[in-house]
């Protein structure tokens, strides 16, 4: 009989102990994300040139993995993203004296990686509002075919195009916020938005137009975004 009481404390006590492991595991948590990415339009103008670009609305997609924080700070969460977010564009450029000139055509992508902290707030509901950023490394890449159209007296109209390709990575940074639903035990669909900043288009070696450092395009982005996020036990 003793050995049988020694037995059922035992099992007790190793089943609250799992019960608490997987209370602790529950934290932890992976989401796929994914949704319409917005660069911004944007100008430049120089003594010697000048140009414009308009992207197409793009996408962003990604995965996370992060862990909720509650017996540090309840509401608070951690996470680790990689993303990628691309979009085509246009736009058009010509010199300051105006006898060449031509239009852009190509796409702008950034890859990012990303530490983020996010705060939940507790309304009561399965409805979770949040809200909070991030900081991280990111390479931005702009693939962009730069036609130049020349009119001769004749007048004849020839188009050259020269491929610009330009990269550069360092520093990001995003902020945002959103709401997550909770559709079944550890299952949340969500709805978000970010404004996502990453390094800037050109380097000391030229931009996308000139060989002018100065004619770089910012990385500015805005990005709607749907997610799906499971609890890991």
């Amino acid at each position: 009989m003793r050995m049988k009481r020694i037995l059922l404390a035992s099992s007790a006590l190793a089943m609250l102990t799992g019960a608490q492991q997987a209370q602790a595991a529950s934290d932890l948590y992976i989401s796929v994300l994914g949704g319409a990415n917005f660069e911004q339009d944007q100008s430049r103008v120089f003594s010697e040139s000048s140009f414009s670009i308009d992207p197409d609305t793009g996408f962003v997609i990604g995965g996370v993995i992060g862990t909720r924080l509650t017996n540090w700070a309840k509401g608070l969460r951690v996470e680790l993203e990689a993303a990628y977010r691309r979009n085509d564009m246009n736009g058009a450029w010509t010199t300051s004296t105006g006898d060449t000139g031509g239009y852009l055509d190509g796409n702008l992508s950034t890859f990012s990686i990303m530490a983020n902290a996010w705060y939940d707030i507790d309304i009561g509901n399965k409805i979770v509002p949040y809200i909070g950023g991030g900081v991280g490394w990111a390479r931005t890449h702009a693939d962009v075919a730069r036609v130049e159209t020349f009119t001769f007296s004749d007048p004849t109209t020839v188009d050259f195009i020269n491929s610009v390709d330009r990269q550069n990575s360092g520093f990001a940074w995003q902020l945002g916020l959103g709401f997550n639903y909770e559709v079944a035990p550890d299952v949340n669909v969500g709805l978000g938005y970010r404004y996502f900043v990453g390094p800037k288009f050109g380097d000391s070696s030229g931009g996308l137009v000139t060989f002018d450092s100065r004619s770089h395009v910012d990385n500015e982005n805005h990005a709607v975004q749907v997610n799906l996020t499971v609890g890991i036990n």
